[in-house]
């Protein structure tokens, strides 16, 4: 038995009307219906109209959390790009970056912007999303602090 996919990712947004802006306009996302829950929120479809994406809006902004983690040669650290986050697939990584940019959104991480970090833990992750993706993920925040990744689609290959 084995998990056949994802279906959706929740994320927490304190303004209905902003998140539409972001989440349609920005990302480009094609809103979906949504049942008549006792609270507000925002469905979209993600990709293929397999996966979704529940935005679920809260009764007041929420304080953003670091995350720390320890690595093997590292002591406790926090990068804004290690994080609890959603990652979507996009077609061209780099073309999304400008569009983020475009409407004003803060780039947390991506290629153009790696060459300004020279600690180990980021040499490392950079490494390896090298192998696992064939380049650097662009990492972002939506107006409320979701951090998200956009990796490139090409770079999913189905394994036996």
């Amino acid at each position: 038995m084995t998990v056949a996919g994802i279906h959706h990712v929740t994320l927490l947004v304190d303004d209905k009307e902003q998140a539409a802006w972001f989440y349609g306009e920005v990302l480009g996302l094609e809103e979906k219906g949504r049942p008549a829950f006792d609270f507000p929120g925002l469905f979209y479809w993600a990709g293929d109209h397999q996966q979704e994406v529940h935005l679920i809006v809260t009764a007041r902004p929420l304080d953003y959390q670091d995350l720390f983690i320890r690595g093997a040669a590292y002591e406790d650290v926090t990068l804004a790009h290690v994080h609890r986050h959603a990652a979507f697939l996009v077609p061209d990584v780099d073309a999304y970056e400008q569009r983020l940019q475009d409407h004003g959104c803060q780039v947390l991480f991506s290629e153009t912007i790696a060459e300004q970090f020279d600690d180990d833990l980021t040499k490392n992750m950079v490494e390896s999303w090298g192998k696992m993706y064939g380049r650097i993920p662009v990492f972002c925040l939506d107006p409320f602090k979701n951090l998200l990744e956009l990796v490139p689609l090409d770079s999913i290959v189905k394994q036996d």
